[in-house]
This record gives structure tokens, sequence and C-alpha cells, in this order.
């Protein structure tokens, strides 16, 4: 890529990325209902042999969300740092981090604290909490509206979503002004290596034995900001890739390469996450400092792995394109955001609980073909409205969010 030649901004959307969404989704949806059909082990109930393995650390889709959001969100402010260009507008960016988010949010809250909360509501403040994503921000567990437990994940995204342009400013000036684009992603890489390393801190605290089990700190943010942090690291990659391919490190080049070998990588620590060398395999139970260190390092390294192929900005691989962007991944990626709201409150309306009698299999279509239904009509009734606002109000443009620069 001749650097000399004049550079033009275009938006640049990654089909693959989707797709990778919606396996996630469907991961997360997987576990739940494994853990509320009993096959997967908590406290004095054993797994059901090797399927209660499986489904249990099928766990590792959950970080595929935060390492996405890092990647897609901070790509266009990492592109403008490494070639020099003018930053993404904070406001427009906000906006959409707005409407995407809250209006499905909210639909969700109305139904969960009118259908499954309405005789435990004893406060306006119980519902204001749920409103606003403040409910993982509290030290007991129990008082997490039902229907909503899966939403401490979006209460740290929304927190990063918050914070994003200050982490952006940060970085773009640690990155410096120094001609070579290989120079400022390695700071970049280095800065944000700090995010891992205050993740894994953290961790450590949340597995004090003063902390007790099942401490709701675990759910806090700092805690997952390092899988953002490796998702907004790709996203440097990504952009230097696109930039000068030439300067970007060795591992991402190898990534580039050989997208299959990292799909294998992956699967190969999903499996060593499933035997579980520190802990009781097919256990949902709170692990010790050990076993969630050990977790959250294969959990990170599942991440980067499977991600990873599908942020190559060019030439990327036919099987990779054939396995995320086939049409039914892409459907799944574009409900994915329903799908995660509102399967944990089909599960409640079915079973009349979270946990419940019946087989796998039956919970699982009932849950899959209802949370389809009603993730489908979340997009095209709310969230696909509420997206078309962005452009009518004159806050941001209505195409993609993810830019690139083609010389």
């Amino acid at each position: 890529m001749d650097a000399s030649r004049p550079r033009t901004t275009e938006r640049r959307f990654f089909p693959e990325l989707e797709g990778m969404r919606g396996l996630a989704a469907m991961g997360v949806l997987t576990t739940h209902v494994g853990l509320s059909a009993g096959i997967i082990g908590l406290m004095d109930q054993e797994p059901k042999g090797f399927y209660g393995v499986l489904l249990q650390q099928l766990q590792v889709s959950l970080p595929i969300f935060f390492i996405l959001s890092g990647m897609l969100l901070y790509r266009p402010f990492a592109l403008a740092t490494l070639a020099g260009t003018r930053k993404p507008a904070v406001k427009p960016y906000l906006w959409r981090r707005v409407l995407r988010t809250l209006p499905a949010y909210w639909a969700l809250v109305a139904v969960a604290m009118t259908f499954l909360n309405r005789e435990n509501i004893h406060g306006a403040w119980q519902v204001i909490r749920a409103v606003l994503l403040l409910q993982v921000y509290q030290l007991d567990s129990r008082t997490v509206a039902q229907g909503l437990e899966q939403t401490w994940t979006l209460a740290t995204e929304v927190a990063f979503y918050a914070l994003l342009p200050l982490m952006a400013r940060a970085l773009d000036k640690i990155a410096g002004r120094s001609p070579d684009p290989g120079v400022r992603v390695r700071r970049i890489l280095w800065a944000l290596s700090s995010l891992v390393v205050l993740g894994f801190v953290f961790c450590v605290w949340t597995e004090l034995p003063s902390m007790g089990q099942y401490p709701m700190q675990n759910e806090w943010p700092p805690k997952w900001f390092g899988f953002i942090a490796v998702g907004m690291g790709l996203a440097a990659l990504s952009a230097a890739a696109d930039l000068s391919p030439a300067t970007i490190p060795a591992i991402y080049r190898w990534m580039m390469k050989h997208p299959l070998w990292c799909w294998a990588a992956a699967f190969a620590i999903y499996v060593v996450a499933c035997v579980r060398p520190i802990g009781k395999p097919g256990y949902a139970d709170y692990p010790d400092m050990a076993g969630g260190l050990t977790e959250m390092l294969l959990y990170m390294l599942f991440g980067l792995f499977i991600v990873a192929p599908v942020t190559v900005p060019h030439d990327r691989s036919k099987f990779v394109i054939a396995a995320m962007s086939n049409p039914v991944m892409r459907f799944l990626g574009r409900i994915s955001y329903g799908l995660y709201l509102w399967h944990i409150a089909v599960i409640y309306f079915w079973q009349g609980g979270i946990f419940g009698p019946g087989g796998f299999w039956k919970l699982f279509g009932i849950t899959l073909g209802g949370t389809i239904v009603l993730a489908t009509a979340s997009f095209y009734l709310i969230e696909s409205p509420a997206m078309k606002l962005r452009e009518r109000l004159g806050k941001a443009s209505a195409g993609p969010s993810v830019e690139t620069i083609h010389s």
C-alpha cells in the first residue's frame, strides 16, 4: 500500500461479525436452558453426564459480545488515530448507542416488571434501578428483578459505551504522532494491556474469601473491561491492516493468513475449559480464586481466537465467510440483541421460574422458538424504527458505524 496516495474515508460493514454475534447469542441461550433444565451441575445438583459439561462451558460465548463491542465501536477511533484523520464525533456516537440499546431493553423491563415481578415490587426505586441499568451495582443478587438476570452484561456494555470516547482520546495521546502506523498500533496495544491486567486484579478481589459466594461485584464492569480491551486491540490491528499491512505485529499477520487454525485453537481452548483443569467439570458453582483466574484466561483466549478471523479487512477466508455470512447466521445476528434480552423471560413464562421440571430438548425448543418470535418482533417493531431516528433527528447518519480508509 502506497502511503503517498490520497486516502479517502468510506464506511465498512463486517457481515461476518453479525453472524458471530448470532452464534454468541445462541451459545448464551443454550447455556441458560441447560442450567434451567438441570443439565448443568449447581451446588448439590450433579451435571447430567457429558452434555452437562459441554453446556456449562458454552459460557465461552459470553465474552464474544464484549470483544465484538470493543472491535466494532473502537475501530473508527483507532483508524483516525493511526491515519491521523478527523476523529469520530462523540454526540452522534452516543446517540446511536442510546437508540440501539435502550428502547428494546425498556420494552423488556416493562414486560418483566408487569408480569414477572409485580408482587415483588415494594418501591419505585426497584423499577427506576432497572430502567437506568443500575441493578448490577448492589450487593445482594436476590433483589435483581426476575427476567433481567442476564442484563448485568448490558450494564457493562453501557458503561463501556459511555467511557469509549474518553478511552479513545487517551489512546490517541499515548499513540503519539509517530509517522509509523506500526509504532502507533503497538503503543495502543501496550496501553490496552493495562485494562487486561486491571480485569485480573479485580477478579482476584472478587475471589477473596471475605467476598462470600456469588458476590455481585463479580459482575461489575472492571472485571470485564479486559475482554473489551481485547476487542479494542483487534480493532487497532484491523485498522492497521487497512493502512499499512506490513507494519502490523506478526501474530495478527498469522491470524489473517490462517483463520481456520485460529478457530481450531479456539475449539481446543473450549475443550480445555470443559475439562476444567482447576475446578469441577460441568458445575456452574462460583469458582475459587485459581479456578476463576484460569477460566477468565481461557475465555479471553477463546474470544481472541474465534473473533480475530472475522476482523480481517480484506481477503477473508471463503470458509469464514460461508460459516458466518450465510442467511441463517446473518438473521440470528440481526436479531441477536432480542435473543439476548428475551430468552430468560421466556423460560420464566414457560416454567413459572428459572428452574423447573422438564427435559432439556423440550425446554430448548420452547425457549428458542419463543425467543426468536419475540426477538424478531423486537427488531422490526422497536429496534429498527428506533435506529431510523438517528438520521431523522440529525444526530447521526443511518449507515454502518465502522469505517476504514482505502488508498
